[in-house]
């Protein structure tokens, strides 16, 4: 044995190393060459089966074109030619296509000479080769089958010649070494003929295009939900068997059930003649098949397999119609290691990694033997069940989630089936029935961490998921022995393609994961449908904001609208003057406190948990978020809870137009927020192209005319008469950033000229400004009039509002100004710009700069009385053609009502 496990595999290392060096330039040349006549891709990967029946990706140059149907073998195409491209026909004709496996060989997945690695779906040649022991040795880029008929020979004759190969290869030796070296020159041989190496699928493999032809996605169901039936569950006190008799007796009261006894013969006797169906639950659980005794082993098969087949041979000559067999997702092995992934698709093939397996995969070929045109065999290949009272991993799991303060962030996927869909699954196929291999999963795939976090939710628990953790996890599943297996068994990769879950006119995917585990662990049950026995759509909106004003002056409407429609909305923010108005509409109010321009670590993850705790208590359909702060934590929370979510970006803030370190900081903490936003508004290009430049927005996103004005509530007013005492009016926060400094100066040299100008300063402090302006109001510069809950009479008696903000989403109040027919004088930025035509409707002036503004207010001044009549008219123009709020609603019910929708 020395030669086959030491020096076979330093020749095909050496050999290998220097093949790849030698034949790179040529590579090159294959590669351009692809490329040239169908650009994509030059490598082409493909599951093969490798030494000890596990799949490997076999490597190829690519001879197919993209527009190929995926990891579909060639020769199950319909007319492959018409894929094939001119090049990959020169590389096929001497196997050149075949030189990319020498890294395999590398590798150490295939040797130069050895049996060809078969397709996963030939499980004929699998099985044949398993009686000559070929599936015990690495596959070979060429073989003693390969050069002594390749394709023309039959399954049974290709897979003696591997077993002759390996006869002599485990002599050892020189007799080994020659037939090597004697498979190697006769391959140089046969490729010179044209007649070289083999590019994948041989010989017949009828037994799985035949399983291929029956799997149940293929289908199309036509069922009667009311037609009767008659089952019979072989398998009494199972939970399988008694969850689902229990189903039917609730749901499908024309299904009438028996449930009898395997243990003892007395099942023998039993009459199966009067029977539609027999449902055979009846087995021995999964248990560490590496520490059974052989006793248990042999318990095994003759419980889970011969029993099963009995059973089925019975009901067969009984005459009933079809006979559904619990098989198991455990027939296609064990999960993928921690960090690798494994999907079962259609082309799959079973190979089970241990007793329990094996013995269910016995069951599942000998009762589909069985099955013919009278005698329907359905064979349900279920992943993980799991449900109330179930026993099992995800009781482990509960366990767990329940006392867990910490739990790694890791993202593998797997595929599980809550008990009710399972039950719905079986209700259909009994009342279809026919006959198939099925698959049914949940919708969606789960995780572990997913799986944890819904529970901990559930029982109102916070655990906290620690990616720093992963690394351990990764350590763990390196330990041998048991410490690996389960590691990788609670963190391991299995899914089944979603493909071939799926089957038209069978829709048993009811409840949803998380739906699932609020059934079974929290005390607050969903509201449920009892007609279509589905969980009733959340029609929950939360709104996130920093102030009630960002909801009462601006999405009023929006979420009038939305009660209107049958929503329940709820508005997370401070108390504020405006809170009760908007509990009396019918919203759900829950305070939050936010400082909005602190930066103190403890307040803003009290913030993040106040957020977490708020969505896992209402669980919305959607979460609306305003203002930095709601973006950035409302989004992370969305994002964790599986909640899709809308961002508003109302502008970049104080911080990030500073720069300096807390821009950092915050454009940091903004990509974490809004990444996976479900749509993200912008109320201007500037701060789009931002965001994007920043890589902020990843998903799709869309610019909006701000929040809109409601041209109801700011209705047209006629321009005040003539006079000399002309009313200016600046409305909103007293601070820095909205150019207080630059309106005082600004007003005082107005005032030095036009000493009968009045103006006027509405609204709250925000900063320092508060002293400051009183001394302005003593000296007669400005008049100031506290934060009003109406501002529109205030907006009538003036005859320009002026807005000298620094920076802007959108300035609602120039929008109110224009609609209500007042000409507007603000800053020149964006967010200000579009909201007046220059010399139209307005007039703009450079932020920052006290001297331009006065320049620009003394030019208003001295227009006619009729030019500010037409700025009026013409402002209003502009608010009915471009900023009518009832676009900006429109757009938000669209992407509620498509989240609604994908629910």
């Amino acid at each position: 044995m020395r030669y086959e496990t030491i020096v076979k595999p330093i020749i095909d290392k050496v050999l290998s190393f220097i093949g790849l060096v030698i034949l790179s330039p040529l590579y090159i040349l294959i590669a351009l060459a692809i490329y040239v006549d169908d650009p994509g891709p030059v490598f082409f990967t493909q599951k093969r089966v490798g030494k000890d029946k596990h799949l490997f990706a076999l490597h190829k140059f690519r001879t197919m074109k993209l527009s190929t149907p995926h990891d579909v073998p060639t020769h199950q195409l319909s007319n492959p030619e018409q894929y094939i491209t001119c090049t990959g026909r020169f590389l096929r004709k001497y196997s050149l296509d075949e030189l990319p496996q020498i890294w395999d060989i590398f590798c150490g997945r295939m040797s130069i000479i050895g049996p060809r690695p078969a397709l996963w779906n030939q499980e004929d040649l699998i099985a044949e080769r398993e009686k000559y022991c070929a599936n015990s040795v690495f596959p070979g880029l060429t073989g003693l089958a390969q050069i002594k008929g390749r394709d023309e020979l039959e399954i049974s004759h290709k897979a003696k010649l591997d077993g002759e190969y390996v006869r002599l290869l485990r002599k050892g030796g020189i007799v080994a070494f020659i037939q090597d070296i004697w498979c190697f020159i006769n391959t140089i041989g046969s490729v010179l003929k044209h007649d070289g190496v083999v590019e994948g699928g041989t010989g017949k493999i009828n037994s799985s295009e035949a399983d291929l032809e029956n799997y149940g996605y293929r289908k199309v169901f036509n069922i009667n939900k009311s037609d009767r039936k008659r089952i019979l569950i072989t398998g009494a006190n199972s939970y399988i068997g008694d969850s689902f008799a229990s189903y039917v007796e609730k749901y499908y009261p024309n299904l009438s059930i028996n449930i009898i006894d395997m243990k003892d013969g007395s099942w023998r006797v039993h009459d199966f003649g009067s029977y539609d169906t027999v449902f055979h639950v009846a087995g021995i659980a999964h248990s560490d098949a590496g520490l059974t005794s052989g006793k248990k082993k042999d318990l095994y098969y003759a419980v889970n397999t011969e029993l099963a087949i009995e059973t089925a041979k019975k009901a067969k000559e009984s005459k009933v119609s079809q006979f559904i067999f619990m098989s198991s997702m455990i027939v296609y092995g064990d999960s993928a290691p921690y960090g690798k992934t494994k999907i079962i698709d259609e082309y799959s093939i079973p190979s089970p990694d241990n007793f329990y397996g094996d013995s269910k995969w016995q069951a599942d070929v000998g009762i589909r033997k069985l099955g013919d045109d009278t005698f329907h065999t359905a064979i349900v290949r279920s992943p993980m069940i799991y449900g109330k009272g179930a026993k099992g991993n995800y009781s482990i799991l509960s366990k767990l989630a329940q006392k867990s303060l910490i739990f790694p962030d890791v993202k593998n996927t797997r595929s599980m089936l809550y008990i009710d869909n399972l039950c719905e699954f079986i209700s259909l196929l009994v009342l279809a029935g026919t006959d198939g291999i099925y698959f049914p999963q949940n919708k969606e795939y789960s995780s572990t961490s997913r799986i944890v976090r819904y529970i901990s939710q559930a029982v109102g628990k916070n655990v906290c998921f620690m990616k720093i953790l992963n690394p351990i996890v990764s350590l763990l599943s390196h330990f041998p022995g048991r410490v690996s297996k389960l590691t990788n068994k609670a963190f391991g990769d299995m899914v089944y393609s979603q493909k071939i879950s799926t089957y038209e006119g069978m829709d048993y995917q009811l409840i949803d994961l998380e739906t699932s585990i609020i059934l079974m662990e929290g005390n607050k049950v969903p509201d449920w449908d009892a007609g279509s026995r589905k969980v009733k759509q959340s029609m929950k909106v939360l709104f996130l904001v920093n102030h009630d004003v960002v909801i009462y002056n601006f999405r009023l409407e929006l979420v009038e609208r939305l009660i209107a429609c049958g929503y329940e909305v709820h508005i997370s923010s401070p108390y504020g003057e405006h809170t009760d108005d908007l509990v009396k509409l019918g919203a759900k109010f829950h305070e939050i406190q936010i400082d909005r321009h602190g930066m103190n670590p403890m307040s803003e993850i009290g913030l993040l948990h106040e957020y977490h705790k708020l969505v896992c208590t209402i669980r919305p359909m959607a979460v609306l978020t305003y203002t930095i702060k709601p973006n950035i934590y409302g989004g992370i929370v969305a994002r964790k809870a599986g909640v899709s979510f809308i961002a508003n970006i109302t502008g970049l803030g104080t911080s990030i137009e500073t720069g300096g370190i807390k821009k950092w900081i915050i454009l940091k903490l903004y990509r974490l927020g809004i990444y996976k936003a479900q749509k993200v508004f912008f109320q201007n290009e500037m701060n789009r192209e931002f965001m994007i430049k920043n890589k902020i927005v990843s998903g799709a996103w869309e610019v909006l005319p701000g929040s809109g004005v409601n041209l109801t509530q700011h209705y047209f007013e006629p321009y005040p008469a003539e006079t000399e005492e002309f009313i200016f009016t600046t409305i909103g926060r007293i601070m820095k950033d909205k150019g207080i400094e630059e309106l005082l100066k600004a007003a005082r040299s107005v005032k030095s000229v036009y000493p009968g100008v009045r103006f006027r300063l509405i609204g709250f402090f925000d900063g320092k400004y508060e002293s400051i302006v009183r001394r302005a109001v003593d000296a007669g510069i400005v008049e100031y009039i506290n934060q009003q809950k109406d501002i529109h009479s205030f907006i009538k008696e003036s005859h320009a509002i002026i807005h000298p903000s620094f920076h802007e989403g959108m300035s609602n109040v120039l929008l109110e100004a224009a609609a209500t027919g007042r000409p507007v004088l603000a800053s020149d930025i964006p967010g200000c710009a579009e909201t007046f035509e220059e010399g139209v409707t307005g007039f703009g002036f450079k932020p920052r700069n006290s001297e331009h503004l006065a320049e620009v207010i003394i030019k208003f001044i001295n227009l006619p009385y009729e030019k500010k009549l037409e700025m009026g008219r013409a402002g209003r123009a502009k608010m009915e053609r471009e900023f009518d709020r009832l676009i900006v609603v429109n757009k938000y019910m669209d992407e509620i009502t498509k989240i609604h929708k994908e629910q």
